[in-house]
């Protein structure tokens, strides 16, 4: 269910413009553009800028009152909150090359770009095919072993068009290493953003995969660590071994 226009959408688009590589950024976006309106035309409508056409739209009603004042167009239209989405769409059908967010020419310029419709499209479909999959309430509910994970990972590609795969580790005080995996934000985010864990991570250039307890499994792991623990950062983590799985 969409909510109403508020600022959490141009929190989420200012941390994501600020650090695009930031899988959590990214993701916080896009689930963000599912749940919350930006201001835009009820009707078709674009605006020449840098030799394309592009819909504004904007996630500030202060930015939006200033493109009225400078835009005759603007002040023609009739501004409605619309899904980003549902912007998107239209944009496409009319063959607009794409949207673009919070356009001004002074001022604070931390929420401003855009999204070329090719590239927003895949990056929507992307993240919310992650939200989908690990956060849909039958994976939710699904037994550990059914259940899908967010799952940092190394992913090494080899000649043959295959990969080798390596993961970071969490270690108890007995030295023991176990693979962290998530099935909740609240954990993921902690770990991510944790100077210890996230941090190295991020910088070794780890990617986020969305897997089951099995396709972590190999030899290699199984040599290097004792399992998996399931949301490290939450008061009720659980430990899965190996020799359990067995």
């Amino acid at each position: 269910m969409i909510n109403k226009f508020n600022k959490e959408l141009d929190i989420a688009l200012r941390s994501f413009i600020k650090e695009p590589d930031n899988f959590l950024n990214s993701l916080t976006l896009v689930n963000s553009l599912h749940s919350f309106p930006v201001l835009a035309s009820d009707q078709p409508y674009a605006i020449a800028l840098d030799g394309q056409k592009v819909t504004p739209v904007f996630t500030d009603a202060d930015d939006l009152k200033l493109f009225r004042a400078q835009q005759t167009s603007a002040r023609n239209q009739n501004w409605i909150e619309r899904t980003s989405l549902e912007v998107l769409q239209e944009a496409i059908a009319n063959r607009l090359n794409g949207l673009v967010y919070n356009i001004k020419r002074t001022g604070d310029f931390g929420n401003s770009t855009i999204f070329k419709t090719s590239e927003m499209v895949e990056f929507i479909n992307n993240y919310t095919s992650i939200l989908n999959k690990v956060f849909n309430e039958d994976n939710q509910e699904a037994a550990i072993l059914d259940r899908y994970y967010l799952v940092p990972a190394f992913i090494n590609p080899k000649e043959n068009g295959d990969f080798d795969k390596g993961f970071p580790t969490m270690s108890n005080p007995d030295g023991e290493s176990y693979i962290p995996v998530f099935s909740n934000l609240p954990s993921f985010v902690k770990w991510y953003h944790d100077q210890e864990f996230g941090l190295p991570f991020r910088e070794a250039q780890g990617v986020i995969m969305t897997w089951k307890i099995e396709d972590i499994q190999e030899s290699e792991t199984k040599d290097s660590t004792l399992g998996i623990v399931i949301n490290p950062f939450d008061d009720k983590q659980i430990v899965v071994e190996w020799s359990g799985l067995n």
